[in-house]
């Protein structure tokens, strides 16, 4: 289980994270959905927990284990990824020289990766298996910059898979994703984490996405837990609609 413990972080005169104490991962392929209005301090919360910002207080603990002060490589090769709102990926590369390379950085081959690629059947037996997964079979000869929006999400968190995670953070998968492509994406997305049994915790603004797959939701707000259950909360409680819907009671 992946758990932040009273995490703060201030900004200034901002408390961004205000002793946040959440658990995921409760049962594996958990899919978690963290809510909120802008500024409730979700994104600020990833960060924390994948090590790119470090607490003015609390900790962050991985099966029982304090990753607090593990650098964001250290924490990936523990187990815990996560996937940025803008995609990020080698544009020059194709779609399976993409995935290729994070496999064989896992596996810590990344010396070897053009000359000897064809000779890892195991790295390559990976590649093509995430390739499938996350329906990219069709375009992994294609360069990733020459991609639709909806395929470049899924190589970015293809790639994230490529790491081999238990736990998986995003944010926002389906952010800039036609209407048409995001279903498309987070189904896939879905799909892969509950059959692979990785614990995923996404950020998302589209709450008829979060109504229809979260297992669990949090709401975030002015950097503290509004509150956690099932999606149902956004039918039921009144501030939290208003706070992300502009509904009143």
């Amino acid at each position: 289980m992946l758990e932040a413990r009273n995490l703060r972080k201030s900004f200034g005169q901002l408390t961004a994270t205000d002793d946040v104490s959440l658990e995921f991962g409760r049962e594996a392929g958990e899919l978690v959905f963290i809510v909120g209005p802008n500024g409730a301090g979700k994104t600020t919360l990833v960060n924390l927990l994948t090590g790119y910002l470090s607490p003015d207080e609390g900790s962050v603990v991985m099966d029982d284990q304090d990753i607090t002060d593990m650098s964001p490589d250290e924490r990936v090769h523990a187990g815990l990824a996560r996937s940025f709102q803008v995609v990020r990926v080698f544009e020059d590369m194709t779609v399976r020289e993409n995935v290729r390379t994070v496999v064989l950085a896992r596996q810590k081959k990344t010396r070897s990766m053009f000359s000897l690629a064809d000779r890892h059947e195991e790295v390559e037996a990976t590649v093509q298996d995430l390739l499938e997964k996350f329906r990219l079979e069709d375009v992994a000869d294609a360069v990733a910059e020459e991609l639709p929006h909806g395929d470049r999400k899924l190589l970015d968190v293809a790639m994230s898979f490529g790491l081999d995670p238990n736990y998986l953070l995003l944010d926002e998968p389906t952010s800039g994703v036609s209407t048409r492509e995001k279903e498309y994406v987070i189904e896939t997305i879905v799909e892969v984490s509950k059959a692979e049994g990785v614990t995923t915790v996404t950020i998302e603004h589209d709450m008829d996405i979060v109504t229809e797959y979260a297992d669990r939701l949090i709401a975030l707000h002015q950097g503290a837990v509004h509150g956690e259950g099932t999606p149902q909360m956004l039918e039921t409680d009144d501030e939290l609609r208003s706070l992300l819907l502009g509904v009143e009671a």
